[in-house]
């Protein structure tokens, strides 16, 4: 009696929570219904669609003209820029190529494209525009053979960025630098090894002057890693880079002494100028069978490996291989006949 007492209380339920219950259950399918119908009339409106194209439309023409910046054309550019150490100091793409950099959302507009936006340089100009920041290297730059050459009207000699690079310029103390103390050879090569470019009538430059640099100890010591090793800029200097035949050149014969004897190099050491006469970059290829006898356009360090037309070092390289070859076939002779010998000893017994 009990236990059916407790069933019954439990599933008791009035007749008014019945009709509560009835009433809530009938709203919720009507405000369910209600929303599906304004959806759904809403997805089959043709003039909603219009005006939603219209409206995404001219928001991303009034997004373009408010904001089209350098990286929406210039990707790869841009990426390379935020690598760059001009970057990381607060400058940006006005610096260079001029213009205006106003914008609301802090990205370069196209109203950079106005006022003294230059666009791309000329090779002419690029010192121009570098030396707004960099004064003192222009100015020895501007007495470079490079700067010369340029003035000249050869327009592919070295300029800036043909060193430091372009939107990728890093410090000098960066390993990635193309002017890093151990990367410069290699960025010098990039021109001096150019056997079409060097070969040109107002060059009339040697184009392996980098291989020949790799004879060397300076390389040698470099390629295993050791940095406090002569490279091209430490000899040629870095800006103010000059024939060998100039005076004033670091190169010049009668200043090797002194440019050997920097400090960090071999300094204290007396060199002696005849000693500092000799070529560095020596090879072979520097040196032919031609007879040469007006030297008055040749330079100081050629003309001292002549005697009267002959070309010494060519003629002495030709002689000791010779003198090589000899002795070696001799001595190769004299232990064939040797072996030949003892076979036909050994038969007779």
């Amino acid at each position: 009696m009990i236990n059916y007492i407790k069933h019954q209380v439990e599933v008791k339920i009035t007749i008014k929570e019945k009709r509560v219950k009835r009433r809530i259950d009938r709203l919720e399918r009507y405000w369910q219904m209600s929303i599906c119908k304004k959806c759904y009339s809403l997805i089959r409106n043709k003039y909603i669609w219009i005006l939603m194209l219209i409206l995404s439309v001219f928001t991303g023409v009034i997004a373009a003209q408010e904001d089209v910046s350098c990286y929406h054309c210039h990707p790869n550019v841009v990426t390379q820029f935020r690598n760059n150490i001009h970057y990381n100091n607060g400058l940006s793409c006005v610096d260079c190529h001029g213009g205006s950099n106003t914008t609301e959302s802090g990205l370069i507009s196209s109203s950079v494209m106005s006022g003294n936006f230059i666009g791309r340089p000329t090779r002419e100009n690029i010192t121009d525009v570098c030396s707004k920041c960099h004064g003192q290297e222009t100015k020895d730059y501007k007495t470079s053979i490079h700067w010369d050459m340029i003035q000249k009207g050869h327009t592919d000699a070295a300029t800036c960025t043909d060193c430091h690079g372009i939107h990728d310029i890093r410090a000098i103390s960066d390993p990635n630098s193309s002017t890093n103390h151990k990367n410069s050879p290699a960025t010098c090569a990039k021109c001096h090894s150019n056997k079409e470019m060097m070969s040109a009538w107002y060059y009339g430059i040697k184009s392996d002057t980098f291989d020949t640099y790799k004879e060397s100890f300076h390389w040698r010591a470099l390629d295993e890693g050791y940095t406090l090793v002569a490279t091209c800029a430490d000899c040629h200097e870095n800006h103010k880079t000059k024939s060998t035949t100039d005076p004033t050149s670091s190169t010049y014969p009668d200043n090797l002494p002194k440019t050997c004897g920097k400090e960090n190099c071999h300094a204290g050491v007396n060199i002696d100028a005849k000693v500092a006469q000799g070529l560095v970059h020596d090879k072979e290829s520097l040196h032919t069978d031609q007879f040469v006898f007006n030297k008055t356009a040749m330079g100081p360090q050629m003309n001292y490996y002549f005697l009267g037309p002959f070309d010494l070092a060519y003629w002495i390289a030709i002689f000791f291989k010779i003198l090589t070859t000899a002795v070696i076939g001799f001595f190769a002779g004299m232990v064939v006949l040797d072996f030949f010998s003892r076979i036909k000893i050994k038969r007779r017994f």
